[in-house]
């Protein structure tokens, strides 16, 4: 997969992290191990990381997911909020 847009989920607090990628295909496994490390470079995506005890409640999408989905995280609305 070439370069694009992708977001990261925290489903128990209903908040989206987007993020845009070269790479997009290898992206997941890297904000993993940074999060998990306490080095990511989003400071409000790694303190919810570290309040909420890791990766269980958090999710990964890419641009495609989030328009197939309707219901994740009120697309309808991000998607407004993004125009």
């Amino acid at each position: 997969m070439k370069s694009g847009i992708y977001a990261v989920a925290n489903i128990g607090a209903l908040r989206l992290y987007l993020g845009e990628i070269h790479q997009l295909r290898d992206r997941w496994q890297p904000v993993l191990v940074q999060l998990s490390q306490g080095r990511y470079d989003n400071a409000k995506l790694q303190a919810e990381w570290e309040k909420y005890q890791g990766d269980r409640r958090f999710s990964f999408h890419t641009a495609a997911d989030l328009m197939q989905e309707p219901t994740l995280l009120g697309r309808d609305r991000l998607m407004s909020d993004l125009e």
